[in-house]
């Protein structure tokens, strides 16, 4: 038997390769395999406050008044947290206001030592952008840090424990971006999450003055919620709502006054509005780091690599680089949409890009007159007998 038909003939070695390679690729795009994982949240020991693991969340039951937060009206946004890690390597989202409509989103994230204040939205020509303040060396240690962000007719400022940190009017935020679903420590339409505590939250229809943030931040210093120091909501008319996180056990966080939504903590981890597919500019930044486009590209090369060697030398298929390809594609796709169900997991049109540029560069490393060479002698020491026919 020559050697040429000897490589030509059926050869179950590739076959074998490409249903690993291919079983490899859905282990790692579906891991872990759980659809319902736990909510990693607790109650802190001294019952002010939550804790959040890696997999955790929570979210009201309900939008905010729209009534009060209305666009072009002053407002303020108060929170105070601790962040698990100071320097983290990975953005997590602290909190963000979920608005169904293609208008706004706003969220707060950890980015490093930085916070982000970042507002997603539609411009006139319907194109999605995003404008991000990025607060440097906001986390200094891993202690209670308080962040104060107000709206008004000058634009918006942002204070940290009390001190005026960065002013501008390139967020474009307004009160009607609040006007939404509270979503803690993870983002409503993608899993963002960000491990840490959260401590006190209030929502204000109007502007606080320097002043009275830096009060309000000596009474939270002091280790008292905004109404344990004497600003009871009933008594202060311009909370629309407040979180003291004092209950200290339970699945509900009470909102006041009576008319704010109720915080909800489920049982299992979900992404409240996790997006199917989004676009590359709608994912976070991580998924834009090189690393991450790296292992996503090369992730797929083996795939492209045995699947066009199986084509061409076991099926004699025309176009083996453009099917082998078009079924990088679908693997990845496939995937994608399969990770809808994973929690842990996000599903964008990112990967599927990445992952079909890895499957193309595979294809073409095996067209690679040294490469096919290299394979056809590891495929004749696969098959000893038909080896030893040749001689």
């Amino acid at each position: 038997m020559s050697k040429q038909n000897s490589l030509s003939a059926p050869d179950l070695a590739l076959p074998f390769a490409c249903i690993l390679v291919i079983s490899t690729l859905f282990a790692a795009g579906l891991w872990p395999f759980n659809p319902f994982p736990k909510n990693q949240v607790a109650w802190l020991a001294n019952g002010k406050g939550l804790q959040f693991g890696d997999h955790g969340v929570v979210f009201s039951s309900g939008r905010f008044e729209q009534t009060r937060l209305k666009r072009g009206s002053s407002c303020t946004f108060a929170v105070r947290l601790q962040p698990e890690e100071v320097s983290r390597g990975a953005t997590g989202t602290m909190l963000g206001i979920y608005i169904p409509e293609p208008t706004s989103q706003f969220r707060v994230q950890q980015w490093r030592d930085s916070l982000l204040i970042r507002k997603d939205y539609r411009d006139a020509k319907d194109q999605f952008k995003t404008t991000e303040v990025e607060l440097e060396h906001a986390f200094v240690n891993p202690e209670p840090v308080s962040f104060t962000i107000t709206a008004g007719p000058e634009g918006s400022v942002a204070y940290r424990n009390g001190k005026r940190a960065a002013g501008t009017n390139r967020v474009g935020l307004s009160c009607a971006d609040f006007a939404g679903q509270l979503v803690l420590a993870d983002s409503a339409v993608m899993d963002n999450a960000w491990p840490g505590n959260i401590l006190d939250l209030v929502i204000y229809d109007r502007e606080l003055t320097p002043q009275e943030i830096a009060s309000k931040f000596a009474n939270w210093s002091g280790d008292q919620t905004v109404q344990e120091a004497g600003a009871d909501p009933y008594v202060d008319p311009h909370i629309v709502a407040q979180y003291a996180f004092t209950e200290g056990g339970g699945q509900q966080v009470h909102g006041q006054p009576g008319s704010a939504p109720d915080l909800y903590i489920p049982e299992f981890f979900k992404v409240p509005h996790k997006k199917l597919l989004m676009w590359p500019w709608e994912e976070s930044r991580d998924k834009l780091d090189l690393r991450d486009i790296s292992i996503n590209v090369f992730g797929f090369v083996p795939f492209g690599f045995v699947f066009a060697a199986y084509l061409i030398w076991n099926r004699n298929v025309k176009h083996p680089t453009i099917v082998t390809v078009l079924c990088g594609a679908a693997i990845s796709l496939m995937i994608e949409i399969l990770q809808e169900y994973i929690p842990g997991r996000d599903s964008g049109l990112m990967d599927v890009i990445t992952n079909t540029f890895g499957t193309f560069l595979g294809a073409l490393l095996f067209r690679w007159g040294p490469m096919q060479y290299l394979t056809r002698k590891v495929l004749d020491f696969l098959r000893p007998s038909e080896r030893i026919t040749e001689r």
